[in-house]
């Protein structure tokens, strides 16, 4: 597990996640530390996985339809 130290709109939040997964998303929490625009880029990131989560359960009933057949 990684700690990890967020600061969002002038707040200060410590999380904990696991290492595999703070790799996949360490750019996007550096990205959002850093931005003068965090709200707007919060959006952009919360955008962007729920895309990535729709595309993948588009593909898995794909697959299920597949092995139905």
């Amino acid at each position: 597990m990684k700690k990890i130290k967020l600061y969002l709109v002038g707040q200060k939040y410590e999380i904990e996640i696991e290492n595999g997964f703070y790799e996949y998303i360490k750019d996007d929490i550096n990205n959002l530390n850093n931005s003068d625009t965090q709200i707007k880029n919060l959006l952009n990131i919360m955008l962007k996985f729920s895309y990535k989560s729709y595309k993948n359960e588009q593909k898995m009933k794909n697959l299920l339809k597949k092995l139905d057949l």
